[in-house]
């Protein structure tokens, strides 16, 4: 008899900017393993990554199971719903009920969820109407954010910590707050994997030298403020080169007026959002890859960026900061630059070393390929979480 599809529980699928999830989820396919995804909400209208094709899974869209009456949380379970009215309990918990009853018709016993937010909630709820498992893999908004109050938002990922099976998350870092924050969890670092056979090293003839590349969302945890503004100090230097910022945004007018203000519109393109194969192209020209991230007012942080782990796997020298999985990335001086995070003099300072000598840049590129696949490669990373779901209980052995 064939295993039951490994179930996903997501919050919107598919999205652009969640190629890490797509990926997974073609992992545990090309290894072949059937699979399933719940979405909480219809996925935005946007563009789309061409590997969706590929992903022969069924995705249960559960918009619809989010109207009708208001709910209250479940006795003992109010810790889960902290800072919701109840119609949004309501919602959340026929959603619940829908992916139950599909997961009972397909023999599924567990749940995978991305991010600790609702996503982990409809799945420790669905997969005890079920008697089944959960887990989820922690990544750096659901777990540093404030939404509610601090005491609050810890009790409510507390709570979600001790029912899961287990709990995967991207960097030691995180691991590490996860621990201090619930001791019994049962946490295991894993890292998010990249596909090592479409992030090719780069042809060096085909590289442009003083071309940055940065790739991300425009919210403030990029620091892409700082990384303009670092931009204009290296003009100030004359240090050759150009920058490619790809993605969009809430901030991306606030960045189009500062880079106005800078004076930096010839040495400075916004690309906007780029698919996955196009962005592959993109980073096969550059020199070198950066991502500033910074900690946010509300404590918000990146956890493991994958757009740097792709540079790596391409053969580029990664300047990024010391912020979460940041040094877990980057071995100063070796396969890259580390510096301060909201410093655009210590970001100026790393970038002016990377692209200083091409020679030294092809070699640290090298080195952060070779990273790349002792670290972060696809096939193995995403196989270890595939052994975790279809055995949860050995979970406990994998997190002592």
């Amino acid at each position: 008899m064939p295993d039951a599809p490994i179930a996903y529980i997501l919050k919107r699928f598919p999205r652009f900017s969640e190629t890490f999830i797509l990926n997974e989820l073609l992992a545990h396919e090309e290894a072949g393993a059937a699979t399933r995804v719940y979405s909480l909400l219809a996925p935005p209208d946007e563009p789309r990554h061409a590997r969706l094709a590929k992903l022969k899974a069924e995705v249960m869209i559960l918009k619809a199971h989010g109207k009708g009456q208001d709910g209250l949380p479940p006795s003992g379970d109010e810790a889960l719903f902290s800072g919701k009215n109840p119609q949004e309990i309501g919602a959340l918990l026929r959603k619940v009920d829908a992916i139950a009853a599909d997961a009972q018709a397909q023999g599924i016993t567990h749940f995978h969820a991305h991010f600790g937010s609702d996503t982990t909630t409809v799945a420790c709820l669905a997969a005890r109407a079920i008697g089944g498992t959960f887990s989820f893999t922690a990544h750096a908004k659901d777990i540093y954010h404030t939404y509610v109050t601090p005491e609050a938002d810890a009790e409510m990922r507390r709570a979600k910590l001790r029912q899961a099976a287990f709990v995967a998350t991207v960097s030691d870092y995180n691991a590490r707050h996860l621990s201090d924050l619930c001791p019994e969890a049962r946490i295991i670092r894993l890292y998010n994997g990249i596909d090592l056979a479409a992030f090719k090293p780069v042809a060096p003839a085909g590289q442009q030298p003083g071309h940055l590349i940065a790739v991300g969302r425009m919210v403030a945890k990029k620091g892409f403020d700082v990384l303009l503004d670092a931009c204009a100090l290296l003009r100030a230097r004359n240090v050759p080169f150009f920058l490619s910022l790809v993605g969009s945004g809430p901030l991306e007018e606030t960045l189009r007026a500062q880079r106005a203000a800078l004076g930096l519109q010839d040495i400075v393109s916004m690309d906007g959002p780029l698919p996955q194969e196009a962005l592959i192209d993109k980073i096969g020209t550059a020199q070198a890859a950066v991502l500033p991230c910074v900690i946010t007012e509300s404590g918000d942080r990146d956890g493991l960026p994958t757009v740097l782990l792709e540079a790596m796997a391409r053969g580029l020298p990664v300047v990024t900061t010391t912020v979460s999985g940041g040094p877990e990335i980057v071995m100063d001086g070796l396969t890259g630059r580390l510096c301060a995070p909201g410093d655009a003099t210590s970001l100026g300072d790393a970038l002016e070393d990377v692209l200083a000598v091409n020679e030294r840049a092809h070699l640290m590129g090298k080195a952060g390929r070779r990273r790349a696949e002792e670290l972060f490669d696809l096939k193995i990373n995403a196989g270890r979480l595939r052994k975790l779901i279809r055995d949860p209980a050995r979970a406990t052995h994998e997190a002592a």
